[in-house]
């Protein structure tokens, strides 16, 4: 189950409307309604506590199920590498990473040109990264070109 399809499951059984709930998150109902269609996820983690504590539910209960979603190849083999590299949390920070950035774009908050600037900027750091660990740990040839 999806985190929009709990949220609408969680306030159906608890007789809430959409106006009644957003209104107890601070939020208006057309977010609760894109939410509930999958279309936004909370920017301020504040919303998802808000709604744990009106539901009696964990924020992980609401949460979890997010990385239930069809993840492509590359998020796949970042998140096996994270957790190969850093253990669970390491993954955990990764899926974390992923959902945020994503939540950022479904949002609409950033102009096109915005876009592009972030991706830019984290194609720079990985590909600095990326350099600087192959000239630290690459082989003696890959260091001296």
């Amino acid at each position: 189950m999806s985190f929009g399809d709990k949220i609408r499951s969680l306030r159906e059984e608890n007789k809430f409307t959409q106006s009644d709930l957003a209104s107890k998150l601070g939020i208006s109902t057309r977010t609760l309604y894109n939410y509930e269609k999958g279309k936004l996820f909370p920017k301020d983690i504040k919303v998802v506590k808000g709604l744990a504590e009106i539901f009696n539910v964990s924020t992980d209960y609401l949460m979890d199920e997010i990385d239930v979603k069809i993840m492509s190849e590359q998020e796949s083999e970042f998140l096996s590498s994270a957790k190969k590299n850093f253990g669970y949390k390491g993954k955990k920070e990764a899926e974390q990473i992923i959902e945020k950035t994503a939540a950022m774009f479904a949002g609409g908050t950033l102009s096109e040109e915005d876009q592009d600037k972030f991706f830019e900027s984290i194609t720079k750091v990985y590909f600095d990264a990326k350099k600087k660990a192959r000239e630290t740990y690459g082989r003696k040839s890959n260091r001296e070109k």
